[in-house]
Formats: structure tokens, C-alpha cells, sequence
């Protein structure tokens, strides 16, 4: 059973990483950014689908191993339009939509891979604080699929059926531009009990 003080420091953590990624987007875009974390859970990775109230539809993930005393995996997951709206703020009108059937252009992806690393490094380097531990990151990987395959192909690199992930549900404002994304932080199944510890301790 997670407790109380479990969750409220997640979700203290998840309220720095949006503040540090506030900070960085504004610096890019010369934007106002907002970016708020309206809700944290803890859960079994084959849930996630559920309980981001996403089950069956196509979104696009980017994957972050990060490594050091308390290694894991990030996975930010965006839907179709926000993924979009997030290029339209990064090329600022410098690209007019997709390469023919694809879902983004090359230009498209770039940015968004940008931002995504943008998003989760804010994420790792408040947790890497929170712990005192060094971290490092790998490049980000992007994934257009369902969003139980991009979590199968993605999270089950690091992890075992029954392992949890912490959900950090978030939205981004830009200008007039909405954007919703859900942020998942695996640490590694052999590390979680010391996330545990910091905030039961």
C-alpha cells in the first residue's frame, strides 16, 4: 500500500519538474509557457492505458532511459493534435503539416523530440535533486502506435509485468495553444523501494 506522504511527494516533485520546464520552454519560444500537474498515480505499467482513460488510440510516445544510482525510463505520451501543436510552437509557422501520410513531418518529429527532451529532463533532474544521485540521459526515442504497444516496447525494456509506473497527468499552455500530455517515470523494479524510502523514511 502507497502511503500518503508517498504520493504527496510525487506530486511535489511533479510541480518542480513543471516549474523547471516552464523556465526552459519560455527560453526557447520567447513564450509565455504555463505547464501544470493536476494529478499523480502510482500504477501496475498493464493499467496505464486505464488509467490514463486512453485504451485504444494512437498517440505519439518519446522514450528516455536515464541511468546512474537510480536508473529508469521516462515515457512522455502525447495525442495526435497536441503532438502537432507542439511543432507549431517550436518551428513557428516555419512548416505547413505532415509529409503526405505521415503523421508528422521530419521538422514536426525533430521539434517535438526536442520539447519532449526538454520536458523530461526538467523531470530527471528534479528527481536526480530529490535523491542527492547522479543521473544521466539518454536521447530520446519516438514511437507513433497504440499507446499499450508504445508502453509494452518502451517501459518493458526496463521492467516486469506487475512493476509500477508514476503517472504524472499534465497540460501545457501556450499562447492560445492547449496541449495535454501524461509524463510516466519507471525507476528500475529493483530501485522503487528507495523512492519509496525517501518519503516514508
Amino acid at each position: 500500500m502507497i502511503g500518503m506522504e508517498t504520493l504527496k511527494g510525487l506530486k511535489k516533485l511533479g510541480d518542480q519538474s513543471a516549474e523547471m520546464a516552464i523556465q526552459s520552454l519560455a527560453d526557447m519560444t520567447g513564450m509565455q509557457v504555463l505547464m501544470k500537474v493536476s494529478a499523480v498515480d502510482l500504477a501496475e505499467i498493464e493499467q496505464i492505458p486505464a488509467v490514463i482513460g486512453i485504451t485504444d488510440d494512437a498517440m505519439v510516445g518519446l522514450y528516455v532511459r536515464f541511468t546512474g544510482e537510480l536508473p529508469g525510463s521516462v515515457l512522455t505520451l502525447l495525442s495526435i493534435p497536441s503532438a502537432r501543436r507542439l511543432a507549431d510552437i517550436m518551428l513557428a509557422g516555419m512548416e505547413d503539416g505532415s509529409d503526405g501520410d505521415s503523421v508528422l513531418s521530419e521538422m514536426q518529429q525533430s521539434a517535438v523530440e526536442e520539447i519532449g527532451n526538454i520536458i523530461t529532463s526538467s523531470f530527471i533532474d528534479v528527481w536526480a535533486n530529490a535523491f542527492n544521485l547522479g543521473l544521466n540521459q539518454s536521447p530520446p526515442a519516438f514511437a507513433y502506435d497504440y499507446v499499450s504497444s508504445i508502453i509494452d516496447a518502451s517501459l518493458a525494456k526496463a521492467s516486469e509485468k506487475g512493476d509500477f509506473a508514476v503517472v504524472f497527468n499534465s497540460a501545457i499552455h501556450v499562447v492560445d495553444q492547449d496541449i495535454d500530455c501524461n509524463i510516466l517515470v519507471l525507476p528500475d523494479p529493483d530501485k522503487m523501494q528507495m523512492v519509496f524510502d525517501n518519503f516514508e523514511g
